[in-house]
This record gives C-alpha cells, sequence and structure tokens, in this order.
C-alpha cells in the first residue's frame, strides 16, 4: 500500500496540466505580450530618438529666428539713419552688432552637431555676404552718410541683403524638411506599431496607440500655438508707454494661418511730461518686408513728433522720408497720428488715408475723418490736421481695417456703421471693450477673419483738480460732426 499511496500523494501535489488547445493558446498570448511589449519598446525608443530630432530641428529654427532679426535690425537702423539723420536709429544697430557673431556662431555649432552640412555652407554664404555688406556698406554709410556714392552702395547692399534673405529662406526650408521628415517618422513608427499591436494584442494595442498619437499631437499643437502668440506679441505688443491719465487696451488677432509678421502695429509713446504720441498703422506686405517697414515707420515718427508739433507736418515730413526710401515697388502705408495733450485733453491728429478711427462720448460713437491721402502715394504738402478736446472717459478706438473690413458668411462687409455699432454696445473698460471688438468681429465673420486686425483703445481718465486749483466751468464739447454718428 506503501507506493501507491505516494503515488496519489505526488499527483495531489503537482499542477494540473493545461490540454493542448489551452497550452497554445497561452504560449501565443504570452509570445504575442513579450512581442508586443519589445515592439512597443522598440517603437518607443525609435519614435524618442525622431522625437528628440524634431526638438533640436526646433532649437535650431529658433536660433536661426535670432541671427534674423538681429540682421533686420542692422538694416533697418541704417536705413532709418539714413532717412532721418538722426544717430538715434542707431542704437539697435550697435545692439545687434554686439552679439550677432555669437549668434553665427551658436548656430554654426548646431548645425554642425546635427551633421547638416548644407545648411551649414549656406550660413557661411551669409556670413560672408554679411561681413561684406558691414565693410563696404554700413561703415561706410554711417562714417560718410552724406557721400557721393551713397546710392551705388544702398544698391549694392540691397543686393547682399537679397542673397542674405534668400540663404536663410533656404536654410529654413532644409530645417523645414528635417522636422517634417522626423514628424513622418515619428507618425511612420506609431503607425507601424499600431498595426503590430493590433495584430498580436487586438484592442488594447489599439486604445495605446491612439492615446500616444493624441498626446503628441495635442503636444505639437500646443507648441505651435505657444510659438505663434510669442511672435505676435513681440511683434505687435511691446515696446509702448505708459501715460498718467490714459488707460490701455490692446488687442491683435492675425488672419494668417502661420506666424508671418503683418503690417498691423500701435503705439503709444509718451513724448514729454505733457504730451503722448498715438499712433495706428496698416503697413502694406506681410513677412520680412513688413517687419522692416514697420519698424521704419513706428521710430521715424516717434523721431519726427520730437520735431514738429503738428501731426500734419509729422506725416508730410514722413511721406518726403519714406519716397526717398529705397523700397518695393507699390509699397504704401495707411497712418493715424495724434497727438494729446493728457493733462487738458487737447487732442490734433492727421489721418493718412486711415479711416477705422472712432470716438466714443457718452454712449455716441463718431469716426474721425480722413485728413490726408495714404503715404507713399504722391509728393507734395497733401496732408492737414484737425483738432477736438477729449472729456473725461472719452474713448478712442483706433484700429486697422480688420475690423471695418470683416466680412459675414454672405460677403457683407462690416463698414463704419457695424462698426460703430459694436464700440457703442460694449463695455467701457479699454481692455474689456477692445476684447468685446475681437469677440463681435469673429462672430461676424463666423470664426474667419480675413484681414489683421489691430486694436488700441484709449480711455481718457485726467487726473482730479487739486483744491489749490482753480475751478474752471467746462461744458460738455460736442462731439465732432460726421454724417454718420450713431446715437
Amino acid at each position: 500500500m506503501r507506493q501507491p499511496l505516494l503515488r496519489a500523494r505526488s499527483a495531489a501535489l503537482r499542477p494540473p496540466e493545461l490540454s493542448g488547445p489551452a497550452f497554445t493558446a497561452a504560449t501565443v498570448l504570452a509570445i504575442a505580450l513579450f512581442v508586443s511589449i519589445l515592439g512597443s519598446f522598440v517603437t518607443y525608443s525609435n519614435a524618442s530618438i525622431a522625437y528628440q530630432r524634431q526638438t533640436a530641428v526646433a532649437q535650431g529654427q529658433q536660433l536661426l529666428e535670432e541671427v534674423l532679426r538681429s540682421q533686420l535690425d542692422e538694416e533697418t537702423a541704417l536705413r532709418g539713419y539714413l532717412a532721418s539723420g538722426q544717430r538715434l536709429f542707431l542704437s539697435p544697430y550697435y545692439q545687434a552688432q554686439s552679439h550677432i557673431n555669437a549668434q553665427f556662431a551658436d548656430l554654426d555649432h548646431f548645425l554642425a552637431a546635427a551633421s547638416l552640412t548644407e545648411s551649414r555652407q549656406l550660413l557661411s554664404d551669409i556670413r560672408r555676404n554679411h561681413d561684406v555688406w558691414m565693410r563696404d556698406v554700413a561703415q561706410p554709410l554711417i562714417s560718410h552718410p552724406t557721400s557721393p556714392d551713397v546710392m551705388d552702395r544702398l544698391h549694392n547692399g540691397m543686393v547682399l541683403v537679397d542673397h542674405i534673405r534668400l540663404d536663410f529662406h533656404k536654410i529654413t526650408s532644409l530645417l523645414n524638411r528635417e522636422s517634417r521628415q522626423a514628424s513622418e517618422a515619428v507618425t511612420h513608427l506609431l503607425v507601424r506599431a499600431a498595426a503590430l499591436t493590433a495584430a498580436l494584442m487586438l484592442l488594447f494595442g489599439a486604445c495605446a496607440i491612439i492615446a500616444d498619437l493624441t498626446r503628441s499631437r495635442t503636444q505639437v499643437a500646443l507648441e505651435r500655438e505657444r510659438i505663434i502668440g510669442d511672435t505676435l506679441q513681440r511683434a505687435f505688443l511691446s515696446g509702448w508707454d505708459a501715460v498718467p491719465t490714459l488707460r490701455v487696451g490692446t488687442a491683435y488677432v492675425s488672419a494668417a494661418r502661420h506666424a508671418a509678421v503683418g503690417g498691423d502695429f500701435f503705439d503709444v509713446h509718451r513724448i514729454d511730461d505733457s504730451r503722448a504720441l498715438l499712433v495706428v498703422a496698416d503697413v502694406s506686405g506681410k513677412g520680412l518686408d513688413a517687419a522692416v517697414e514697420t519698424a521704419f515707420v513706428k521710430y521715424s515718427i516717434r523721431s519726427l513728433v520730437e520735431d514738429y508739433e503738428d501731426p500734419s507736418m509729422v506725416l508730410r515730413k514722413f511721406n518726403r522720408s519714406f519716397l526717398n526710401t529705397p523700397r518695393d515697388a507699390g509699397s504704401f502705408i495707411s497712418v493715424f497720428v495724434a497727438v494729446l495733450d493728457h493733462h487738458s485733453g487737447a487732442l490734433q491728429y492727421a489721418s493718412a488715408g486711415h479711416s477705422p478711427v472712432f470716438l466714443r462720448r457718452q454712449g455716441e460713437v463718431v469716426p474721425l475723418q480722413v485728413t490726408g491721402p495714404i503715404v507713399g502715394l504722391q509728393e507734395g504738402d497733401v496732408f492737414s490736421s484737425a483738432s477736438l478736446r477729449l472729456q473725461p472717459h472719452d474713448l478712442l478706438v483706433l484700429a486697422t481695417d480688420g475690423l471695418t473690413e470683416a466680412r459675414d458668411t454672405a460677403g457683407q462687409m462690416l463698414d463704419d456703421a457695424g462698426a460703430m455699432e459694436i464700440i457703442r454696445t460694449a463695455p467701457s473698460e479699454p481692455q474689456r471693450l477692445a476684447d468685446d471688438i475681437v469677440s463681435a468681429v469673429s462672430k461676424v465673420s463666423g470664426g474667419r477673419i480675413g484681414d489683421d486686425l489691430a486694436l488700441l483703445v484709449i480711455e481718457f481718465e485726467p487726473i482730479p483738480r487739486t483744491q489749490s486749483e482753480p475751478a474752471t466751468a467746462a461744458p460738455a464739447a460736442p462731439l465732432p460732426r460726421a454724417p454718420s454718428a450713431t446715437a
């Protein structure tokens, strides 16, 4: 009896044996799980490498943008100096000159580390042309701005700048291609992993890939949105001065799909203790040329208003400088320039073909009329000024034509009447008013804004009179006469 009892006890302690089909299924599942994990690991590693490559290319694009911005500052500063004769314009030139060589070196180091030989050769050509531009164009023109060969040097400078711009464009295209290839590699790896995992692990693998793909796309979308927002903020929402008696609201909406620099801008500049400069302008064109013109307009007007109190004279001098400055044929600028005594409220303005400017007072809204043609179309003293006195809590709305030329889904344009109705019913607080205008335009256009929209909203809020100051009767001034004014 002893041996049968031992055999029975051993049989009771052994695990139950799997049947043939169950063993096969378990084996296949184990192999599938192992292959899935291994495949996922390999895919993740390769995708991580591709993503790191994409991130490195983005860093290279940022370095390229910094070099391009410095070169642009040098060119813009030189043009401003030659047009105005004032060395104030050379400040950005010397600032850019102090660090552009280091920026070139950083970009060259990146391109070498990334094995981007073609881009590195193009960068070498850019540096060589930049050195020639500095030696043969910029430095001689700064030292002798009135020499007889000024126009020849300017022409040679434009040729060099065109070569530099072309090489920048080629590097940008190469970096974009690298980024696109890295992105396609990530997508290809994820798709292959999805197919493999779906075949081996069915729903589990598919869900994992979908989640990973969704996360990757979300990160790309958020990063793109951040870059566009930073670019627009640097280009349009910086560099204006705070004025004690003015409350300011601003907004900028780009119609461009990508972060191309536009020509719409506004400016608030404190001239002295009692006067402030208000500007809104729309420069024709897009991209680098528009950026050059925008900087030129902004700092030219700031410089001219230091010498001329009358805005019409500022526009006359600026129009003359603009016509005599090397530029693209057919370029023009619509601009509104106002000088405000921010203690008394006295406002003198001139409008060079720029119509979307409105005054809101106690529930009424009227447009401030155009007083001259667009800058860059004709010579002569064709600009005039107009004046009015702001009352406490009056609101000035300075906009570009993205407001009045917004179209609804039927193609009907908003025009002045529609814009004034939006302004009339909007909140009184400047920033809320600006935001409300943007929301209204977006709603009218069905979310598809057809042109860039820059907004500057100014509320006149004078400092209260002290007890030592004499009281004066100040009856409310009537609004400027305008046939399209609304109640």
